[in-house]
C-alpha cells in the first residue's frame, strides 16, 4: 500500500459526512484503476447486452418523439432486477458506484418516466396517464428498510436512518422489531420536516435500562424496570395510533410483536392491519424481551376516542423472537420486493458477513452448505423435542428457540456493525453520550459503503412514487377548482403515500 492509498483510507476514516467519505473513496478508486472497469460495459454479473439495448431504445424513442412507443416500452419493460441489475456483486469491484452503463440506464429510465408524466393531457389523457403509473408502480414494486432487534446496539439503526435520510433515500416503508421498533416509530410519528432533529444525538433520550431491586424482580418476574422503558419510549415516540402516524409522517411503520402464550402467531402491526392501535404500547411490547421485561397488553382507540385494552386476555413480547424481519407480510401488504436490512441482533451478528456477497468458489459453497445442514439438523431436533417432551414448562423456551433459528436474517442489502466485545458489553447498558455518537457514526459509515447501491436499486421505485404523488395531487387541485368534477372512486392502492 503506497502513501496515497494510506492518505485516502485515513480521510475515509476521518470523514463525518457522506460527501467527505465519498470524495476520498472516489480518489482511491481512480488511483486503483476502477474507472476503467466502470467504463467497460461487459461483465458476467449482469446482462449488459440487454441493458445496453434497452437504453438505446429509450433514447431513440425520445429523440424521435415516438411517445406512444416509449410509453409501451416502459409499461412492459420495467421490472425489478431486470438483467440482474440487483446483483450485489456489481458493487464489489469499487468502493463507490458500479458500471457506467448501469447508472446511465437507470437515469435514462427515470428521466423518461418524468417526461411521460409531464406530457400534455391532449397527447396522453390524464386518466390513462394515472393508470399507467399506478400499474407500473404496482408491477415494479418498492423497497423497505427493516430494523432488527438488538437492545442498545440498536443505536446503530439511528445512524443508518440518518445517512439515508440526508441523501433522500429513506424508504416510505419502515419495519422494526424490538430496538428497531423504537427507531422506526420515532421517525414514523413525526412530520418529515421534524425528522432531522431526531438524528441529533443530543435531541433523543436513550436511557432505557434500570435494574429492579431483588424483591421487585421476584414480584414482577422480570429483571428490568418496565416503567423506565415506558418513559424512554414516551419521550421519543408521540402518542399516536398507527393510522394517525401514517397521516402525519407519510411513512408506513410496521412493528412486530410475538405472542407471550401459545396458539397465537406473531403480529405485524401497521395502519392497514391494526389502524387504531397505539404505537407506544406496540413498541413497548416489541421491546419486552422475556426475562428482562414482562409481556405487554396492547391498547387501542375506541369508537368514542378512548384508550382501551385490545384483547385484554392476550399479552405480547419481543418481536424479534419470531418475526425479526417480516418480509413475507411486507410483500403482501405493501408491495415490497426489495429489502434493506440493518441487522444488530447480538445472537445473529457472529453469523452474518459484513460483505454483501461472500464470493464464489468451492470453499464458500462448502461453508454455506455446512451452515444450512447444521441449522436444519438443530431445528429438526428442537421441533422433535417440542412435540414430544412431556414437560410443559419447557415448551415455551423450545418454541422461542425454534422461532429464532427458523428466521431469515438477511435482505437484498445488509448493513451490519462489526462484532466486538465492547458492543456485547453494552447490550443492556444505558449508553453515554460518547457511546451514542460512536454507535450512530458506525451506522452512518456502514451505510455510506452501500449508499450508491441503495441509490441505484431504489431510484426507479422512488421516481414512480414521486410521479404518482404529483399526479394524484393534480387530481385534488382539479376537484378543488371545480367541485362539479366527480370524486375519485375508492380503490385498493399500495404504492404511493397518503396525501
Amino acid at each position: 500500500m503506497d502513501r496515497f492509498e494510506r492518505e485516502c483510507l485515513a480521510a475515509m476514516h476521518r470523514a463525518t459526512d457522506y460527501a467527505g467519505w465519498k470524495e476520498a473513496a472516489l480518489e482511491l478508486d481512480r488511483h486503483e484503476g476502477a474507472d476503467s472497469w466502470k467504463d467497460e460495459d461487459a461483465c458476467d454479473d449482469y446482462d449488459w447486452r440487454l441493458i445496453r439495448s434497452r437504453l438505446r431504445q429509450i433514447r431513440q424513442y425520445r429523440t424521435e418523439g415516438a411517445h406512444g412507443r416509449l410509453i409501451h416500452h416502459l409499461r412492459q419493460g420495467l421490472h425489478w432486477n431486470l438483467g440482474n441489475l440487483g446483483n450485489t456483486q456489481l458493487y464489489s469491484y469499487t468502493r463507490v458506484g458500479t458500471k457506467k452503463l448501469v447508472t446511465d440506464y437507470l437515469r435514462e429510465v427515470c428521466e423518461a418516466l418524468e417526461f411521460v408524466r409531464d406530457l400534455p393531457d391532449a397527447e396522453f389523457a390524464y386518466p390513462e396517464k394515472l393508470r399507467f403509473f399506478q400499474n407500473v408502480a404496482l408491477s415494479y414494486g418498492r423497497s423497505a428498510l427493516m430494523l432488527s432487534g438488538g437492545a442498545t446496539l440498536g443505536l446503530f439503526h439511528v445512524g443508518v436512518v440518518k445517512a439515508l435520510f440526508r441523501e433522500n433515500l429513506l424508504p416510505t416503508v419502515l419495519s422494526g422489531s424490538s430496538a428497531g421498533s423504537v427507531v422506526a416509530a420515532t421517525v414514523g410519528t413525526r412530520a418529515p420536516h421534524e425528522a432531522e432533529e431526531l438524528l441529533d444525538p443530543a435531541q433523543a433520550y436513550y436511557h432505557f435500562w434500570k435494574v429492579l431491586p431483588l424483591r421487585h424482580m421476584l414480584l414482577r418476574r422480570a429483571l428490568m424496570d418496565q416503567n423506565q422503558l415506558k418513559h424512554a419510549i414516551a419521550t421519543n415516540i408521540r402518542d399516536l395510533t398507527f393510522e394517525e402516524a401514517h397521516k402525519l409522517s407519510g411513512r408506513i411503520v410496521n412493528i412486530t410483536v410475538s405472542p407471550a402464550g401459545f396458539n397465537q402467531p406473531p403480529k405485524l402491526l401497521n395502519y392497514l392491519t391494526f389502524p387504531y392501535l397505539y404505537a407506544r404500547e406496540a413498541v413497548l411490547a416489541s421491546c419486552a424481551v422475556p426475562v428482562l421485561f414482562p409481556p405487554v397488553m396492547l391498547m387501542t382507540k375506541s369508537e368514542e376516542g378512548e384508550r382501551t385494552p385490545y384483547m385484554p386476555l392476550l399479552r405480547w413480547n419481543d418481536g424479534s423472537l419470531k418475526s425479526d424481519l417480516p418480509m413475507l407480510r411486507l410483500r403482501r401488504l405493501h408491495n415490497v420486493n426489495h429489502f434493506i436490512v440493518s441487522q444488530t441482533n447480538p445472537h445473529v451478528l457472529p453469523f452474518v458477513s459484513r460483505r454483501e456477497s461472500d464470493g464464489r468458489g468451492l470453499l464458500n459453497a462448502t461453508r454455506h452448505a455446512a451452515y444450512a445442514t447444521s441449522r436444519g439438523l438443530v431445528s429438526g431436533a428442537l421441533n422433535f423435542a417440542r412435540a414430544n417432551i412431556p414437560f410443559s414448562n419447557l415448551r415455551q423456551p423450545l418454541d422461542t428457540a425454534v422461532g429464532l433459528l427458523d428466521q431469515d436474517y438477511r435482505g437484498n442489502i445488509n448493513i451490519v456493525p462489526e462484532v466486538s466485545l465492547w458492543r456485547y458489553a453494552n447490550v443492556t447498558r444505558n449508553p453515554s453520550q460518547e457511546s451514542v455518537v460512536r454507535f450512530m457514526l458506525e451506522g452512518e459509515r456502514s451505510t455510506w459503503q452501500r449508499m450508491e447501491m441503495i441509490r441505484n436499486q431504489t431510484l426507479i421505485s422512488q421516481t414512480l412514487e414521486s410521479c404518482l404523488i404529483e399526479l394524484e395531487g393534480r387530481a385534488l387541485t382539479r376537484r378543488a377548482e371545480d367541485p362539479a368534477l366527480p370524486a375519485k372512486k375508492a380503490r385498493l392502492r399500495v404504492v404511493s403515500r397518503r396525501e
